[in-house]
């Protein structure tokens, strides 16, 4: 049993927002019991780390798990609540002279990520609409204007100014792992893995937010569907007179 009824919210989002993939369910499994309990959830005996099962479910509404088995290195283990940070860990050696020039770089890189405490054997990624997890974070992969409207949707009813992280290698820490651990809304360009492992495109970005705000960013853009504020966002032309494309009450601020 789902806190809410996602497989409507899942429609109406994708309704509105003209999804090409369906929003994922993320959710952290803390006991063996409460992993097989789930159903049809494919358990693997490959590598696949998190951010493939995140694809399975978007591009092939798979519900997957990913355990510590399945993933190549502690490093990731580590961001996604699967491994005990250690000082190897934090040590950076893993990117030196790969992405930095110099281990305190890489250093520096690793104590700025933000990971999931280190409690679970699983985490599992699952269509929302399938209901079959209560998600901790929900997924979207979604073009710009997308992102735009689905984080404007989030201040609809209670402004908050969002900021955003940009770590480097490792979308997973600024997405999912930023709210998990803060409750606050993600955004990510996908990285180089998300690209070679998780099958992303160039155009896409990565949106991520707790389950109540993804319900309150649906609330807003009906919201903002009502004043005519809908994607796809028609583009005006660029020789035309912008202000036949305006409220007209914008012209007196």
């Amino acid at each position: 049993m789902t806190k809410y009824q996602w497989k409507p919210i899942a429609d109406e989002f994708s309704s509105l927002l003209r999804l090409h993939y369906p929003p994922v369910a993320l959710k952290w499994i803390e006991t063996e019991e409460e992993l097989k309990a789930i159903p049809k959830v494919r358990l693997h005996d490959k590598h696949m780390p998190p951010c493939t099962i995140v694809s399975h479910a978007a591009q092939f509404n798979w519900t997957s798990a990913c355990r510590p088995e399945n993933i190549h290195a502690n490093y990731c283990r580590g961001i996604n609540g699967m491994f005990e940070r250690d000082e190897k860990w934090y040590s950076g050696e893993m990117f030196n002279n790969v992405w930095f020039d110099n281990i305190e770089a890489s250093k520096a890189h690793n104590r700025s990520l933000e990971c999931v405490p280190a409690k679970y054997i699983a985490m599992v990624a699952s269509p929302l609409s399938a209901e079959r997890i209560e998600p901790d974070v929900v997924v979207f992969n979604v073009v710009p204007a997308q992102a735009f409207m689905l984080l404007s949707a989030l201040q609809y009813h209670r402004y908050d100014k969002f900021e955003f992280s940009f770590v480097g290698e490792s979308t997973c820490s600024d997405s999912w792992g930023k709210t998990f651990t803060t409750g606050k809304p993600g955004l990510g360009l996908p990285c180089y893995a998300d690209k070679k492992f998780a099958g992303m495109s160039d155009s896409d970005l990565r949106v991520t937010m707790t389950s109540e705000d993804a319900v309150k960013a649906l609330e807003g853009l009906k919201g903002m569907s009502k004043n005519g504020l809908r994607y796809p966002i028609a583009s005006y032309s660029l020789t035309s007179d912008i202000l036949d494309g305006l409220p007209k009450h914008y012209l007196q601020f």
